[in-house]
């Protein structure tokens, strides 16, 4: 097997849902510094992200059988659950950015040089893709994937109708796919 998260394929996962223990393992520790470094910029806490590492695993294990190679690659789908197990974890503990500071800090955050080290040539296009989106799509899809607040919270912090910000949001996300190609 492969040791770089962009070549996972659909044959590891189909050995994890088979209940290949090895396979699990390979991916964890193929996968798992990247999975640890979406938690934690949505978390911003250490031991909190470390928890839903360890629960986003046992959500691959469990789940590996529903994965369709045919709707996406193995790191999106697995992007999808570490990133949908942060925020179900934000959500029980109650724990949303809602003043301009952090609205701010989470506009930054797409802003932000990337260390080189830590870039690949798709993260390098997704950063040109933001930056030419407007600052009100940029923000809210920062609000949204980043610290998984709900279009209705957004609404709320920018103090914009929920339906401007579903077509931000759609807009925006129709830009993405748009320049990166998908």
């Amino acid at each position: 097997m492969t040791t770089n998260a962009s070549q996972i394929d659909a044959g590891l996962m189909n050995q994890i849902a088979c209940g290949n223990k090895e396979a699990l393992a390979q991916l964890y520790r193929t996968l798992s510094p990247r999975l640890f470094g979406i938690i934690l910029r949505m978390v911003r806490r250490r031991d909190w992200a470390e928890e839903i590492l360890h629960d986003t695993f046992i959500q691959i294990w469990q789940s590996a059988l529903y994965y369709d190679e045919k709707r996406s690659e193995p790191q999106i789908w697995l992007s999808h659950i570490a990133r949908n197990r942060a925020i179900d974890y934000l959500r029980k503990h109650e724990n949303r950015c809602c003043s301009v500071e952090d609205i701010a800090e989470a506009d930054a955050a797409f802003q932000a040089p990337l260390p080189e080290e830590d870039i690949h040539q798709e993260a390098r296009r997704l950063q040109t893709c933001l930056e030419h989106l407007p600052s009100e799509q940029r923000q809210s899809v920062a609000l949204a994937y980043y610290r998984g607040m709900s279009q209705t919270e957004i609404a709320l912090s920018l103090s914009q109708p929920e339906g401007t910000v579903k077509s931000w949001i759609r807009r925006a996300l129709t830009h993405l796919r748009e320049c990166i190609g998908l």
